[in-house]
This record gives C-alpha cells, sequence and structure tokens, in this order.
C-alpha cells in the first residue's frame, strides 16, 4: 500500500503556480496569434486559460491535505500539499491502457480513431460520476453527517484524492454513456459494445491495483496457509479491525438484540490480548471507538516519548465492565493478514480480458463479446465478495450492494445474448473479423 506517491508542496499554490501559468498562456496565446492571427481559433483560447487559472486560484488550495507538524507534533495540523495518490495515478494508466487496445482494432468494424476517443472521453467523464455517485449513495452516513453544510457536503463529494470510487458505478455511468453517444452519432450499437468490452475489463484489472495502493476493497482476516497482505496502521482495514475487536483479540459476531447499544458480542478471547488484558470475556456486548488515524502513526514514529491523554488510541464500551482504554504503543503496527482481493480482482479481470479479446474473433453476433463481460465479471464479483469485508448486507439480507448489482448484471447479459441470437433488427449477425 502506497497511497500518496508524493506532495505538490503547499507554497506552490500561494502565487508560483499561478504565475508560472500566466507565463504560459501568455505565451501560447501570442503563439496562437503568430500563427493564426486575429481569428476566432486564437481567441478560443481564452476560456481554457481561464478555467484553468481559477482551478489553480480557488480549486486545488481546497484540495491540500493536512498533516502532523514535524516541529509540533502534538500541536496543530499543517498544510502539506496537494497530494498525487497512486489511486489516480493508476486510474489514469487504466484508461489510457483500455482506449490504447480498443483502437487497434476499431477500424475493422468501420470506426474512426476520432470516433473512439470521443466514445472513450465520454464514457471515461460519465463512469468517473458514476463511480462516485454511487460510492456517496453507498456512504451516504458519512458524507451527510449532522453538522454538515452543503458546501463541506460538496466539497468532501469532489474530492476524490483518497479514492471512493465504486467499480459498478463506473461500469453503469459508462455504459449509460457509451448508449448515448452512440445513438446520437448513428454508430453500430452492439457491434461497437464487443469492441469496447476488452478495454473496459483491461481498465478495471489495472484499476484494482490503485485500489492495493489505496487500502480499500480490501479483504477478509486470512487465518489459512495462503499468500496474504498487511495494512499500516490508520489505513482502512487497519482501523476496520480495530473497530470489529480483531486487532485487540477479540472474535465477534453482530449483537443480534436489536435494542442493545453495542453493536458487537464477543465469541471468544485471544489469550493475552489486549482484550484479555482488559479483562473483557466470551458474551460481552462490546463497542470499539476508533481513533483517529493521525495518533497511531504519531506513536509509531516517536516510540520513545512518554504517553499522554493524546495517545490513548480508542475505548472499549463493555456493557459489562464500562470504558476500558488502551495505548496506541500496545497495538500491532501493521494489520492482521487480509486476503488480497485487490490482486484476486486484478487478475481475473486481466484473465478475463485476454478471453473477450479473443473471442471477439469467433463471435458469430454482435453484442456476444459485451454480454459475455457481463456475465463473467458479474460472477466473479459475486464470488470475491464472500472473502471482501469493506461493504454490508442491504435489503435486510447478508447479500452487499455489490452483490446485488452483480445479480442484475448477469441477467442483463443473458438477455443481451438471448437478443442477440434472435433478433432481426438492433442486433444483426456480424461477419467474421480479420484476426
Amino acid at each position: 500500500m502506497r497511497q500518496t506517491l508524493f506532495f505538490i508542496p503547499h507554497w506552490i499554490f500561494q502565487g508560483p503556480l499561478l504565475i508560472a501559468w500566466l507565463i504560459i498562456g501568455v505565451l501560447v496565446l501570442a503563439y496562437l496569434y503568430f500563427r493564426h492571427g486575429n481569428s476566432q481559433e486564437t481567441w478560443s483560447f481564452l476560456p481554457v486559460f481561464a478555467v484553468v487559472a481559477i482551478v489553480i486560484q480557488f480549486v486545488l488550495p481546497l484540495l491540500e491535505v493536512d498533516g502532523v507538524n514535524p516541529d509540533d507534533p502534538a500541536g496543530e495540523l499543517t498544510k502539506q500539499g496537494l497530494a498525487i495518490r497512486g489511486y489516480g495515478m493508476f486510474l489514469v494508466l487504466a484508461i489510457a491502457a483500455g482506449v490504447a487496445i480498443t483502437l487497434q482494432r476499431c477500424g475493422k468494424i468501420g470506426l474512426s480513431v476520432d470516433q473512439i476517443i470521443g466514445l472513450g472521453f465520454w464514457m471515461m467523464v460519465a463512469g468517473i460520476a458514476g463511480a462516485r455517485l454511487f460510492y456517496v449513495i453507498q456512504k451516504s452516513d458519512e458524507f451527510f453527517v449532522n453538522g454538515a453544510d452543503l458546501g463541506q457536503v460538496l466539497l468532501a463529494v469532489v474530492d476524490m484524492t483518497k479514492g471512493g470510487l465504486v467499480v459498478y458505478g463506473s461500469l453503469i455511468g459508462a455504459m449509460v454513456a457509451g448508449f448515448v453517444y452512440l445513438k446520437l452519432n448513428r454508430l453500430p450499437l452492439a457491434a461497437t459494445a464487443d469492441l469496447i468490452a476488452p478495454g473496459m475489463v483491461l481498465g478495471l484489472a489495472i484499476g484494482r491495483i490503485g485500489c492495493l495502493m489505496n487500502g480499500c476493497c480490501y479483504g477478509g482476516v486470512c487465518d489459512a496457509p495462503l499468500f496474504s497482505v498487511t495494512f499500516p496502521a490508520g489505513s482502512a482495514p487497519y482501523m476496520k479491525q480495530l473497530s470489529d475487536g480483531e486487532l485487540i483479540g477479540i472474535s465477534a459476531k453482530a449483537n443480534p438484540n436489536p435494542e442493545s447499544r453495542y453493536p458487537l458480542v464477543a465469541e471468544t478471547i485471544e489469550r493475552g490480548s489486549i482484550a484479555d488484558l482488559l479483562g473483557l470475556k466470551a458474551g460481552d456486548e462490546f463497542e470499539v471507538q476508533s481513533p483517529h488515524d493521525r495518533y497511531i502513526r504519531f506513536q509509531k514514529s516517536n516510540p520513545g516519548r512518554p504517553l499522554n491523554g493524546k495517545d490513548l488510541v480508542g475505548m472499549v464500551d463493555c456493557q459489562r465492565l464500562g470504558l476500558l482504554t488502551f495505548p496506541v504503543n500496545e497495538l500491532p503496527h501493521r494489520s492482521l493478514s487480509t486476503h488480497p482481493t485487490q490482486i484476486y480482482s486484478a487478475i481475473n479481470a486481466g484473465l478475463l480480458s485476454l478471453v473477450l479479446w479473443f473471442y471477439w474473433t469467433i463471435r458469430k453476433y454482435d453484442g456476444e463479446v459485451f454480454a459475455l463481460m457481463l456475465i463473467l465479471y458479474s460472477i466473479g464479483r459475486f464470488l470475491m465478495e464472500l472473502i471482501r469485508e469493506d461493504e454490508l448486507g442491504q435489503f435486510g439480507t447478508e447479500l452487499t450492494i455489490s452483490q446485488w448489482v452483480s445479480i442484475a448484471m448477469i441477467i442483463l447479459g443473458f438477455s443481451i445474448l438471448a437478443i442477440a441470437r434472435w433478433s432481426k433488427s438492433s442486433f444483426a449477425r456480424a461477419p467474421l473479423p480479420a484476426a
């Protein structure tokens, strides 16, 4: 996991970046004037120039992140700058790779490079918007907290520097945008869907490596002697294991008593663990109140400093024992071993991309490749949810929202297959393309 690759320093946004852009803008405008004279092509650069300047001056500073001041670790957080995230870098690479392999075959169904780039652009925009919207709806309790004003909510929604995109939201958004683009431009719907399917799944494969860098889409604790990964203190998997009690030695289940204010019930307590030393017993109802991850990292980086009140990482609120606290230096520095679901998902999508790439050359009907993508990807995603722990059951069941969407996508995929084989209008028989 490497969530942040580097920071663009805070001082850059205090004037130097805007000045640099102003100089670049003047030079570009002078070049366009020299090349095209007093024409619309020259002055059309001004709106772009103005928008970028506004983003630099007013938007980017809002996306800067706070961090611990090395000169005063216990004091107020200070601006570190704009974080360049590994997640975002792999997202860009995923889009580029998906478009690149699609361009290799676009001419074989009569589409131009410009048409594919235009299609890819609108699918990218709608895909990112859909992925974020799906995430915001899924995590609405985290965005619309009590006391948050509209400005804070909107800023949190657009701030994707730490991830927060859902694959299915991206897929749905991209599908809608692709459908509209193809219809408006009178391009072949089913044949183009087949063409872009391998690139879409390749993008998903690369994007999952970004999930590993970000520490999201993580699996449950891996007790079997299998390949597994651990995550650092403060990461989402680490904090989830802490709030569930696993990190302090509790094996727990959801409290079956809906009237209790304690969400968990301890099933077993590991001998010699923090929970054991605190006196918790099997059958205790409890809640671990998770801390701010800042103090976990702070204590790790200063192991010799005496403990104080800020080092109390959190509390175990037990119905039998009351409030119990423990210092950060008693916690492990990394999470328990977890299933590397991000790697599993990347391998699954990569292999599926190869299958679709070669199946495209032997398909008999337009739409088959896209339908195969929906069916096989959704089956894999449904099974992957069985070992992931970042989503809860929905609609009164143990099925996560992604599993419900997987079921819908499988049904849609088989429906497209049926239409592709029996319809004589929308899905015409495709000629066998050259390999």
